[in-house]
C-alpha cells in the first residue's frame, strides 16, 4: 500500500500550550475576561477539575477525618450532654453528706493508676483513720487521692452500684 504514512510526533513540553492567566497590575488571574469597566478589567474564574490520586484520601477529607475525630474525643469527655449540671444532688456519689464547715481535707499521695491499688487504699485509710467511723466521708474525699485517667474512673461511677466504703473499695481493686 503506498500511501502516506505520519512519522509519530515526540510529545514533550515545546509542544505544550499551556492556558494562560490573564493578568492584571503583575497579579496572574485565571479565568474568561469580562468586559471592561470604570473598575478596570474583571474576570469570572473558571471551574477547576478535582485530581484526585488513585488510592489516596484527598486532603480535604483527610482533614474532616481529623476533625470528627476530635469532635468524637470532646464528646466522649465531656459527656456528649448526658449530665444535668443544674441537678447537684445526681451528680455526686455520696447524696446528703455533711461535711462541717471546720473540716481540713489531709493532702493526699495521688494514685495514678501505675502502682498497687491496695496499698494506696492502706495509706488513704490512715490518714482518714480520725474518720473511719464515717463512711461516706470516706467516699466522697476519696477522689482527692486520684489524679489523671483514676479520676475519670471515679466520676463515671454509678451512685446505684456504690452504696458503702466497701462497695468503693472492690471497685477501685478491680479497676487497678
Amino acid at each position: 500500500m503506498g500511501g502516506t504514512h505520519e512519522a509519530p510526533r515526540d510529545h514533550n513540553l515545546a509542544d505544550f500550550e499551556p492556558h494562560l492567566g490573564y493578568v492584571t497590575e503583575g497579579q496572574a488571574v485565571g479565568g474568561v475576561p469580562l468586559p471592561n469597566t470604570l473598575e478596570g478589567p474583571q474576570f469570572l474564574p473558571q471551574p477547576q477539575p478535582l485530581h484526585f490520586a488513585v488510592g489516596k484520601v484527598p486532603p480535604a477529607m483527610v482533614e474532616r477525618g481529623k476533625f470528627d475525630h476530635i469532635e468524637e474525643r470532646l464528646m466522649a469527655i465531656e459527656g456528649g450532654g448526658d449530665y444535668a449540671f443544674a441537678d447537684m444532688p445526681e451528680l455526686c456519689l455520696v447524696p446528703n453528706i455533711v461535711i462541717l464547715p471546720k473540716f481540713k481535707v489531709s493532702d493526699f499521695d495521688k494514685y495514678k493508676g501505675t502502682t498497687c491499688p491496695k496499698n494506696h487504699l492502706k495509706m488513704y485509710c490512715r490518714k482518714m483513720g480520725a474518720y473511719a467511723k464515717d463512711e461516706k466521708l470516706l467516699m466522697h474525699f476519696f477522689q482527692e487521692s486520684l489524679t489523671g485517667a483514676v479520676v475519670t474512673w471515679y466520676t463515671n461511677l454509678e451512685p446505684s452500684r456504690v452504696h458503702s466504703w466497701k462497695d468503693l473499695m472492690v471497685a477501685f481493686i478491680r479497676q487497678y
